[in-house]
């Protein structure tokens, strides 16, 4: 099950977070250890797609100084622009509306490359780089289109996908279409605190951040936690028995966390093997499946999309 826990205020992780993902509700964090030879191939790619991108883009804007009229009204103040009036009609429509779909999306693909430019430049293709995504704005329009009953699926097959090596280590174009744009711009700034020693590597494995009310929440997979210790358990696991008639159980298992784990002076004591097992036997006496019941609360996912929608208003 993985690590959860709230990000500390006032840490340098949950300063990072407050300057480079104020814009989301989520970010998702890992490190990239693919071959570096297949990164460099892969921006090599990139780098022919988009001087193709480029000229195209600028073929398309010098006949469209033709096509529309430009150097027409330009050629009636000085005769060096002398040009053809345009044909004003259904082709021209046609013509107008392809370039503005080229514009609408070239043009991101050419900003978002021009910010990996400028993160090779600085840095280079580290062995193991960190590595920033945030749900695009498709996804977060798709999110918001979903209904109250379907959106904590979708969000669950969303994350699921996000934290998937076989999903993540695909290298992307950043198209508009893409579920998850990377975040150079943070990425940079990572490499920078980890070589100040401001923020460790190791912080960015591979998580999901989410902003709560109370602050940033980070789930870490790969660590393994007590479900009992994750952010908010209790609550939900006392919603969750009471729902099922077993509120007695939630009761039974405070009562002995309160004697097995807090001093008579208050100071909290370790959880031991004892307390675990006598927590098991409460919830296998009241033929509750503790183990069952944790692992499908840990899996609910926060609801961050309302905050999104307020946002997009």
């Amino acid at each position: 099950m993985p690590a959860t826990h709230r990000v500390p205020e006032g840490s340098p992780v949950a300063a990072f977070l407050f300057e480079y993902a104020s814009d989301t509700e989520v970010f998702v964090s890992h490190l990239d250890t693919t071959e570096v030879s297949s990164r460099k191939k892969h921006f090599l790619l990139m780098l022919g797609a988009n001087l193709a991108w480029s000229f195209l883009i600028g073929k398309r804007i010098y006949g469209a100084l033709y096509r529309y009229g430009v150097l027409f009204i330009l050629g009636k103040i000085s005769p060096i622009f002398k040009a053809p009036p345009p044909a004003v009609n259904w082709p021209l429509a046609g013509q107008l509306c392809l370039d503005m779909f080229m514009l609408s999306v070239l043009l991101p693909l050419i900003n978002n490359f021009i910010s990996i430019i400028k993160l090779r430049y600085r840095h280079g293709f580290p062995k193991s780089e960190i590595v920033f995504r945030k749900p695009s704005s498709a996804t977060v329009a798709n999110i918001l289109s979903q209904s109250l009953e379907k959106r904590d699926s979708y969000l669950n097959d969303l994350l699921r996908r996000a934290v998937d090596p076989e999903e993540f280590n695909q290298p992307t174009w950043g198209m508009p279409w893409d579920e998850w744009t990377i975040d150079f711009r943070a990425m940079g700034v990572a490499d920078e605190a980890e070589k100040k020693g401001l923020i460790s590597r190791d912080a960015w494995e591979l998580s999901v951040w989410m902003k709560m009310k109370e602050g940033w929440t980070v789930i870490e997979h790969g660590k393994v936690s007590n479900p009992l210790s994750q952010v908010g358990m209790m609550e939900k696991l006392q919603r969750k028995l009471t729902a099922m008639g077993k509120r007695h159980v939630f009761t039974q298992m405070m009562e002995v966390i309160q004697v097995k784990t807090v001093a008579k002076d208050g100071t909290p004591m370790p959880v031991t093997e004892e307390v675990d097992t006598i927590i098991a036997d409460i919830f296998r006496r009241n033929e509750v499946d503790f183990a069952q019941l944790t692992s499908e609360l840990a899996t609910e996912t926060p609801r961050f999309a309302a905050n999104s929608s307020k946002k997009t208003k």
